[in-house]
């Protein structure tokens, strides 16, 4: 595969970056960007063991006052000193995660309706519920909404597409309004992704970056190997059967745009129906996008897309039987599903907030 070094835009060459050019602030207002992502099991264990800790150093300094031995009064303000060093440690550990896989970015969601403004392109901030975008795997029953969403304005010269970041929740009464003690029940946060169409419908693949194995909805028995350097950057999945459709649609071009232009920054990929997504990075701060990520977006549309367009223009599913309906069968429109492990993680540590703090409360107990 022959790497790519032009990354000059072409079809977007005339689009002005300069609303987005921020300096670093002194104070708050950066985040980081990450070289190597915490995987997602040990981001949830940790801050499951912080919660239970800190829960218990809270009780402990509630239980110190009525104890009425000497003995039970050093046992909880153990407790306590382990709790509260315990919340430092993975709060330490978060920051040193930070420090040595990241570097500043500055966020510049404020400067996206100006950099709209200046270029033709429609900017919506507020989140709306979104039927239009294909659901991911697994949601069709759930609720989909896109914010921050930029899209070419009616009568501009840009190709179609769209920028936004989506979630998925459970369905709501019409009369809710989120707070942040009461937010929407999120089942799934897509995060910033860009989404093209594509000339076909096609079968689900889906392009894992290695930090997302972890903790991905999707089933990962569907996974099937491109080759040694394609499988070093993503995990390719796809439906059971349909292996011979992701050789087709994923030729030695399209697999080399990927990896450059995608992969090569850490970015995921993931064809479901007849659009192409690309998803943004991670970064700590989810919601945030950065002016680098941003001009890469452009990159992907006008260059990567082009490369899988040409295979879909070409495809049908030879299941279907007629090449004139742009269908896909059932069994290819989504890859299976599993429960997320850190959602097991979760349910299984969560009820530590409260067995640790009894655990403690129990044991002071017959402390002397």
């Amino acid at each position: 595969m022959n790497s790519r070094r032009d990354d000059a835009l072409h079809v977007f060459e005339h689009l002005d970056f300069t609303p987005l050019e921020v300096s670093l602030p002194r104070g708050p207002g950066w985040s980081w960007r990450l070289s190597r992502a915490m995987p997602a099991w040990l981001d949830t264990v940790s801050v499951v063991v912080a919660m239970a800790a800190g829960s218990t150093a809270i009780f402990a300094l509630v239980m110190l006052p009525g104890a009425d031995t000497g003995g039970r009064r050093l046992f909880y303000a153990l407790c306590g000193v382990a709790g509260v060093l315990l919340v430092l440690a993975v709060i330490a550990g978060h920051m040193g995660w930070n420090r040595r896989y990241g570097r500043r970015v500055v966020p510049v969601n404020p400067e996206l309706a100006a950099f709209a403004a200046a270029n033709g392109l429609d900017y919506h901030a507020t989140s709306v519920v979104d039927t239009s975008l294909p659901p991911a795997a697994g949601q069709d029953a759930n609720v989909q909404r896109v914010s921050m969403r930029l899209r070419p304005a009616e009568g501009s010269p840009w190709p179609p597409f769209e920028i936004g970041y989506r979630i998925f929740h459970r369905p709501v009464p019409p009369d809710f309004v989120p707070t942040e003690k009461r937010p929407y029940p999120i089942t799934i946060d897509y995060g910033w992704y860009v989404a093209v169409p594509l000339p076909r419908r096609l079968p689900h693949i889906a392009l894992l970056r290695r930090s997302e194995l972890s903790d991905t909805n999707l089933d990962l028995h569907a996974r099937y190997s491109m080759g040694i350097e394609f499988d070093q950057t993503f995990t390719l999945l796809c439906p059971p059967g349909y292996e011979r459709d992701a050789l087709y649609l994923f030729t030695p071009d399209v697999m080399a745009a990927m990896l450059d232009d995608a992969g090569a920054l850490q970015w995921g990929a993931e064809v479901l129906d007849d659009r192409l997504f690309f998803r943004f990075p991670e970064s700590p701060l989810r919601s945030a996008i950065v002016e680098e990520d941003l001009r890469r977006a452009f990159l992907l549309i006008e260059r990567t897309t082009a490369e899988l367009r040409t295979q879909a223009e070409r495809y049908s599913d030879s299941r279907i039987g007629e090449r004139t309906l742009d269908r896909v069968t059932d069994a290819g429109r989504r890859v299976g599903t599993r429960v997320r492990p850190t959602m097991v993680i979760a349910g299984v540590g969560l009820p530590l907030m409260v067995l640790a703090p009894f655990a403690m409360v129990m044991v002071g107990a017959f402390a002397a």
